[in-house]
């Protein structure tokens, strides 16, 4: 038995100051006291000019040297019938500003329902108040009820990843145990399911801000357990371990990118020279990665994928480990065959597209040279050190470009739906993870690679 330990030493916090202020009547009142909340009231006097900041995360030490912010959360109430024009003053120095060019605020009347609807507000812009300026995130919005929230994503709370929680550990295909605690003494979850000799571990929302990760994991884990062909055929074929989220400290905190004490998690798999006298994974900065590491080397791992959300590009991606030490052609079949597998089961997934030269308009994946990848990030860290298939899903907080949806975007729904899809697309990889991938993977890579051909090559080959 695991127990969750206390925190023995103190964890910057958000301060919340709380200073009584009268309320003119009618004004609208903002609040972002609560689970996932992230948002600083400047001035709300004025509804055509409502003057926001986002809260900054702690100082992130060692590896990324800043402090992080762009994720926010809040809700307006008084505000029915109402014009309001907000501005997120701080949004150019954001963590990924440029991001903000294209994408449209998500908005929800039910964020707590068990299907919420987020919505995207068309009139979102990131452009400066006023020549000479810096940019800010402005939107206007006329609400249709007292209450509205506004987020950069729809949020996943921490009570509805109890409740996923909940919902696995009374199946009796599903196992769930804590294998460790945060620096803030909350459980990190495991979900077990299965009994096949291959390992296959899927971990998300190593970043809390990206939500859909665990939207993703919600509808990976509830197909997983179904009666489908593909999902009983996963139970056989492998023995799945899943973390639905890796960072519940910053999911509650309303961080984008760390936790409780401003560490980046997918930087906290191996101390590097690039971090020079930085020790990760530590149980003072980073137990989550820690408990979750010390777990997989008791198990193995033959699959592994981190789920992500990406603030840029508008499409779902894999990023490869094509830049470890020993980068092998085994490990370049597998990755094409994890990417024609995914594209086979759904419309969501396309492959070309990725990360490479930060300059380049069209996002053309290219790939690291070797011994160029981070090893202190978990895909690049898995990959080498279990010499498996590892790769880092990302997904998009604006929308994909194919089934783009105006309205709504890329949502829970879509996020659902994607994760489910994965159950079916690892079921044919099962039989090639180890070993020689036999004349059947062989085939199976030819006509993937036929297929992809318009794609190039820079999308699953070591940079060059």
């Amino acid at each position: 038995m695991t127990s969750v330990r206390a925190n023995t030493k103190p964890v910057p916090r958000r301060t919340l100051t709380r200073v009584r202020v009268p309320m003119a009547k009618g004004a609208v009142a903002i609040s972002s006291s609560f689970d996932s909340g992230n948002i600083k009231v400047l001035d709300c006097t004025d509804t055509k000019d409502i003057k926001l900041e986002i809260h900054k995360e702690p100082f992130t030490e060692g590896t990324d040297k800043r402090h992080h912010f762009q994720w926010f959360y809040f809700r307006v109430a008084n505000a029915k019938g109402k014009e309001c024009k907000y501005r997120i003053t701080n949004a150019h120095a954001a963590s990924f500003s440029p991001a903000y060019d294209g994408y449209k605020v998500a908005y929800s009347y039910d964020p707590s329902s068990a299907s919420p609807t987020w919505t995207r507000v068309a009139e979102t812009d990131y452009k400066p108040s006023k020549a000479g300026a810096e940019k800010e995130l402005v939107w206007s919005f006329k609400s249709e009820q007292d209450s509205v929230w506004f987020a950069y994503f729809a949020p996943f709370s921490y009570e509805r990843h109890q409740s996923l929680i909940a919902t696995c550990a009374k199946n009796p295909l599903a196992e769930a145990s804590v294998i460790g605690s945060t620096l803030q003494g909350r459980p990190m979850d495991l979900i077990k399911i299965g009994e096949g000799d291959r390992k296959v571990w899927v971990i998300a929302r190593q970043h809390p801000g990206e939500s859909m990760a665990e939207w993703f994991m919600d509808g990976f884990l509830k197909e997983i357990m179904s009666d489908s062909k593909e999902a009983k055929a996963l139970r056989k074929g492998a023995t799945v371990y899943a973390v639905p989220n890796m960072n519940p400290d910053g999911s509650v905190l309303g961080h984008l990118r760390t936790n409780a004490c401003g560490a980046n998690l997918n930087r906290e798999w191996q101390s590097i020279p690039l971090y020079p006298g930085y020790v990760a994974p530590s149980d003072e900065r980073s137990p989550e990665v820690k408990s979750v590491l010390d777990k997989m080397i008791e198990t193995g791992v033959d699959l592994f994928i981190d789920v992500h959300g990406d603030e840029q590009i508008d499409d779902n991606f894999f990023a490869g480990s094509q830049g470890i030490p020993h980068w092998s052609s085994r490990l370049e079949d597998l990755y094409v065959l994890l990417n024609h597998a995914v594209l086979k089961c759904t419309k969501e997934f396309q492959v070309g597209k990725g990360y490479g030269d930060d300059d380049d308009p069209t996002f053309r994946a290219k790939n690291s040279k070797k011994d160029e990848a981070n090893l202190s990030v978990a895909s690049n860290h898995v990959a080498h050190r279990f010499d498996c298939l590892s790769a880092t899903l990302e997904m998009p907080f604006k929308d994909t470009t194919k089934t783009a949806d105006v309205k709504e975007g890329w949502n829970p729904v879509r996020a659902q739906g994607f994760g489910a899809s994965m159950v079916g697309a690892f079921v044919p990889l099962l039989p090639v993870l180890r070993g020689d991938i036999g004349e059947e993977g062989r085939q199976w890579l030819a006509h993937a690679k036929d297929e992809l051909k318009d794609e190039g090559t820079d999308w699953y080959q070591e940079g060059k």
